[in-house]
């Protein structure tokens, strides 16, 4: 399957096509936020790759995706070979060492919740965090659970059909 950007990805049952809501929006918040000189990417549940493959694509130095599933890696590792971006974009189930620049997530809630500590502990100062993969009434359990650790700034809320994605840009994430 070719995705813009020209990402082509292996069929396998590793979520993150680009068909889903979820991931569209991820697609294009990674497209509007990354920073414009080279950067370090962070993808949580990265399933097939698609973006940390994008990220780097766009200029991630790094970009590093943390997935529980065995399978998944091997077919992102794959994509990021197939897209000529396998010495910047790497998958594991480790989680590596920060800071991150762009953090991104596109899981469901309950995962969200229980990993706030970790991506917030990687998200570099002044840094973008994008998390998808809510409804509309995970909305308020999410910015609940995550403002207090981001200086109870509040994010960005985009929508697409019954699914919401929320960002904490740069400019609302203190520096401090």
């Amino acid at each position: 399957m070719s995705l813009p950007e020209h990402i082509v990805l292996v069929p396998s049952a590793a979520f993150g096509d680009g068909r889903h809501p979820t991931t569209r929006m991820c697609l294009q918040a990674v497209r509007s936020f990354s920073p414009a000189v080279p950067f370090r990417m962070l993808d949580v549940g990265s399933g097939t790759g698609v973006l940390a493959i994008l990220g780097a694509k766009l200029g991630a130095s790094v970009a590093v995706g943390v997935e529980i599933d065995v399978e998944a890696n091997r077919a992102a590792t794959t994509n990021a070979v197939r897209n000529a971006v396998s010495d910047r974009a790497t998958f594991g189930t480790a989680w590596p060492d920060g800071p991150f620049d762009l953090v991104v997530a596109n899981i469901l809630r309950d995962p969200l919740l229980h990993l706030r500590g970790q991506m917030v502990a990687r998200l570099a100062r002044g840094g973008t965090l994008v998390l998808s993969g809510l409804t509309s009434t995970d909305v308020a359990f999410l910015v609940a659970a995550y403002a207090p650790l981001l200086g109870d700034a509040r994010p960005d809320i985009f929508a697409s059909e019954e699914w919401r994605t929320l960002v904490w840009r740069r400019a609302t994430v203190p520096s401090a």
